[in-house]
């Protein structure tokens, strides 16, 4: 009886407590991030920079429409619920002023890009990191 009394202790827990990934902002190993601060990450996020630091276009990717990472990747480094993300990126669309992320749907995807492209960064969770990539900034 004991050992049932425990498990749904724990399920209990898991379930109030939802475990919280770590999401890290990724890019390239041989990619000089010297400069690329939170903000810097943010600004490119957000369209108002497309250029890094060495002069390589930037190209940020995104996750999924319908991910809980990407919802917890805005709120936690821009300060934006999704409804007021997908609102920006609504008027800067009709503007002309810049485009959104590429939409990557899988995690996966977004660190075999990154591995292949100097060009790209995009957001993981950390249990997703290789040696092929490097962080740039931990999302908290």
């Amino acid at each position: 009886m004991k050992p049932i009394f425990n498990l749904i202790v724990l399920l209990i827990i898991g379930l109030i407590f939802p475990a919280s990934a770590e999401l890290v902002v990724i890019a390239n190993k041989d990619m000089g991030t010297e400069g690329l601060t939170r903000k810097k990450v943010i600004d490119i996020y957000m369209g108002r920079n497309s250029v890094f630091a060495n002069g390589k276009i930037a190209i940020p990717l995104d996750q999924s429409v319908d991910s809980d990472a990407r919802s917890q990747f805005y709120e936690k480094l821009v300060g934006k619920n999704m409804s007021e993300i997908n609102a920006y990126w609504a008027r800067l669309l009709f503007s002309g002023r810049a485009r959104p992320p590429r939409v990557i749907k899988r995690e996966e995807e977004i660190v075999d890009t990154i591995t292949e492209s100097s060009s790209v960064i995009g957001y993981v969770d950390s249990s997703q990191l290789t040696d092929k990539v490097k962080v740039i900034i931990r999302v908290e």
